[in-house]
């Protein structure tokens, strides 16, 4: 015989934001996102932070900080339907400068991950949210549609340190899906 498991998952959210000039040079922007999980009967409270500052009249600095929360994967929740949401804390910084059709772009980032799913001793059927990891890296973004006539390009490129323990990893490692150098150039 055929075993089949089901559940139902509704997820209700909202969102507020505030955004305050404290004058033309810096602004900052906060809010919360509110999220029920029917399947869980949690609710996840999500802060948000921005602030922007304008020294002149074509750079400028930003910084975020924000809390995130993702629903398990189904193939996990059909396993064990009381995981909790995975969450991650995002800290990001940047500059960029725009002038004469041209934007140069500068960010930095770390990100916290908790509560990631984890097999229990490597079982795929006993899973808990125990898992963790980490996330920072470097982006620089260039481009110019105005040096050469008729032309846009943009080369970028990041940099990327993660490591991660989470579903069947031994301990934290780098997954197989990150790559720590990319580049590209788009003309």
């Amino acid at each position: 015989s055929l075993l089949t498991q089901a559940f139902n998952e509704t997820i209700s959210g909202s969102f507020a934001e505030v955004e305050a000039y404290a004058n033309k040079h810096l602004v900052a922007k906060s809010g919360v996102r509110a999220e029920l999980n029917t399947l869980t009967g949690r609710w996840q409270m999500d802060p948000r932070i921005s602030l922007a500052y304008r020294p002149g009249k074509n750079g400028q600095f930003s910084f975020a900080y924000g809390t995130f929360h993702q629903s398990v994967q189904n193939q996990y929740l059909r396993v064990n339907n009381s995981l909790g949401a995975e969450r991650a804390e995002h800290f990001i910084l940047n500059y960029q400068l725009m002038a004469n059709n041209r934007t140069f772009r500068i960010e930095t980032y770390y990100k916290k991950y908790d509560q990631l799913v984890r097999f229990v001793n490597g079982d795929a059927n006993q899973l808990n949210n125990s898992g963790f990891g980490y996330a920072k890296g470097i982006e620089l973004f260039w481009r110019d549609n105005q040096t050469l006539r008729n032309v846009d390009y943009w080369i970028s490129y990041s940099y990327l340190d993660t490591r991660r323990d989470f579903l069947n990893f031994p301990y934290a490692i780098t997954p197989n899906f990150a790559a720590k150098h990319t580049s590209s150039l788009v003309v």
